[in-house]
Formats: structure tokens, C-alpha cells, sequence
């Protein structure tokens, strides 16, 4: 009579510890392929004195993470056979297998939810045992020496979800995986000074645009304040709504200068016609080299450029204003 056992699989045991199965080594074990009833090789009663041996395991196979033994009962031996009719009846289902620990391993990769011990991953099968009631359909009895059990040592959880973690911030810090803690805090520190260096230049970069802008609103104040558009009592009130919008006060403000001095060279071109008209001369006023650009020039040949210059440069608009209003002209524009 033989029947296929699941002996071992990769799961967490009643006893919160698992065994890797493709770390099982049952070479030797198959030169003598015995199974016992509830491991018991001594102090048998008796009646049973001699029947230790039930049967014997024909092969074994792995199917993924199971290792599966075929077993033969000695149903010549009447001990034997009473347990051969009892799993042919489906009263017993059970097996378990001793087995000698080589290896043992603590890394978090290996330590499944609910496991509490460390995870064996290497031993020498000794015997297969069929049990009335085991720590699971798949439990391992472990051995050192003949009868001596084995003592496993307890998982840290606390360490394995550590550990598990510096692999996570290994991988957002673009490190490797198995980095350990130095790389970890070396990497750290190395982003923390940059980050430092950083701000210090984005500081310095800040508080430069500032100044520049604050130089820029103060040049473009006093010209509204000279125009009359503004009174001076007023500039420190609009150098802060300046501060406070930069690229809204500029386009107000240098609009505010480019329509008052519009209107100032319109009215001198006028009071220059009403002169002649009345006493028939046309004043002179200073001229500029002939390849110079002036006020003058531009709004008569080149408007577009003049507003190009008003945009982008109201310092240079308003000194070829300023030089307008002293007199200064374009020979070509006379």
C-alpha cells in the first residue's frame, strides 16, 4: 500500500519558523529511506517493541516549494499495518520529517508575515514520520546530533522592518539595495550640504534681484516725480508697491513716463511752429553727430524702435527724453 505525502513546504509553521525546501539534502537519507511512527526510534511499549519502522519512502520529488514523499507500508508487520489501514481510512493524514539544521538565515528577504524565528536554509534529512497531529500538515521536527533539538534563535522584527526600510531609502537615494547604514548617512549628508549651498546662492540671488529692482523702481520714480506725474511726498509709498510687483509697477510706471514725455515733444514741436510763424526764424537747437540716434530721429524715422527702447531700457528712453528737452537734435530730422 502506498500513499503521497506533502512532507515540507516554504511556509510559516505553528511554530513561526519555515524551511527553504530546495535546501533539503536527502541523498543519504535515501540509501536508508525509513518511516517512522511520531519519531520514535526508542522507549517504544512493549507490544510495539520493534515496529519503529512502518514503512519506507519510495521517492522523493519537488513540485515548486513542496517536497512530496511516496510511502510503502510494512503491512507484514501488524504495528504497521494498523497504521496503514488508519491513513487508508483517512483517520491519519499526517507526516512530519527530522532533519539535522546546517544553515540558518536572518535576512528580512527570507522572513515572511507572522514568522517569528530565523528561516532554516540548509539541512540534512534524517527520517519521515507519519503523526496522528502535527504543527501543520507540513511540520518539521529539527535535530542536532541523533536526539539533541535544535533551538533556533528569534527573528528581530523590529530589525527586519529596519532593514527593509533602508533598502527603500537605499533605492529613492538612487544607492544600491544592500547598501548599509554608512553609505546611507554619507549619502545624506552629501544632499544635505548641497541642498545648503543651494540656498545659500538661491539667497544671495534673491536678495541681488532685490536691490536691482529697487534701483530700477527708484530711477523710474524720480523720472514720474520730475515729469509731475507724482508728488515727492509720495515715493517711499511707491517704492514699496514697486517692491511689492516689480513687473506690474514697471509696465504702470514706464507707461506713465513714455505717454508725459509723448506729450511734452508734441507741445515743443508746437511752441517750435508757433515761433516761426511769428517771426518767420526757426531756432537752432544743438545737434548730435550724424550716425547718433536721438529722440527726434527715432520717433520720426524709427517709432517702433523708440517703443522697443521704452520697454526694455526706460534709462536710456529717458535720457534721449532728457536730451530732447535740452535741446539736442538729429540733423536729419531738421
Amino acid at each position: 500500500m502506498t500513499h503521497d505525502f506533502v512532507v515540507n513546504t516554504e511556509d510559516v509553521n505553528e511554530y513561526k519558523y519555515r524551511v527553504l525546501t530546495g535546501g533539503i539534502d536527502y541523498e543519504q537519507y535515501l540509501r536508508n529511506p525509513v518511516v517512522l511512527y511520531i519519531h520514535t526510534r526508542e522507549n517504544q511499549k512493549e507490544e510495539n517493541r520493534g515496529s519503529e519502522v512502518v514503512g519506507r519512502c519510495l521517492a522523493l520529488t519537488v513540485d515548486g516549494t513542496k517536497l512530496i514523499a511516496t510511502i510503502e507500508f510494512d503491512e507484514e508487520d501488524p504495528f504497521a499495518k494498523k497504521i496503514a489501514g488508519k491513513v487508508q481510512r483517512g483517520y491519519v493524514r499526517m507526516t512530519s520529517i527530522y532533519a539535522d539544521v546546517i544553515e540558518t538565515s536572518m535576512e528580512p528577504e527570507l522572513v515572511l508575515e507572522g514568522q517569528a524565528y530565523e528561516t532554516v536554509t540548509k539541512c540534512k534529512l534524517v527520517e519521515i514520520s507519519i503523526v496522528p497531529i502535527g504543527g501543520n500538515d507540513r511540520a518539521l521536527k529539527l535535530s542536532r546530533g541523533e536526539f539533541d533539538p535544535i533551538k533556533l534563535n528569534k527573528v528581530n522584527i523590529k530589525q527586519t522592518e529596519n532593514m527593509s526600510q533602508f533598502k527603500t531609502i537605499a533605492i529613492a537615494l538612487s544607492l544600491s539595495a544592500d547598501a548599509d547604514e554608512t553609505a546611507l548617512l554619507n549619502e545624506i549628508k552629501t544632499l544635505k550640504l548641497a541642498k545648503e549651498t543651494s540656498d545659500i546662492k538661491v539667497a544671495k540671488l534673491e536678495k541681488q534681484f532685490s536691490e536691482l529692482a529697487k534701483e530700477e523702481g527708484t530711477q523710474l520714480i524720480d523720472k514720474v516725480i520730475e515729469l509731475g506725474l507724482l508728488p515727492d511726498g509720495l515715493k517711499a509709498v511707491q517704492l514699496t508697491a514697486y517692491e511689492a510687483d516689480p513687473a506690474g509697477q514697471k509696465v504702470i510706471l514706464s507707461k506713465l513716463i513714455a505717454d508725459k514725455e509723448a506729450a511734452n515733444v508734441l507741445a515743443g514741436n508746437h511752441s517750435t511752429i508757433k515761433e516761426v510763424v511769428l517771426t518767420g526764424k526757426a531756432s537752432i537747437p544743438a545737434s548730435t553727430a550724424e550716425g547718433q540716434e536721438t529722440f527726434d530721429y527715432l520717433q520720426k524715422h524709427d517709432p517702433v524702435k523708440l517703443g522697443k527702447i521704452r520697454d526694455a531700457d526706460p534709462a536710456k528712453y529717458a535720457q534721449l527724453a532728457k536730451d530732447y528737452a535740452g535741446g539736442v537734435r538729429h540733423p536729419q530730422s531738421k
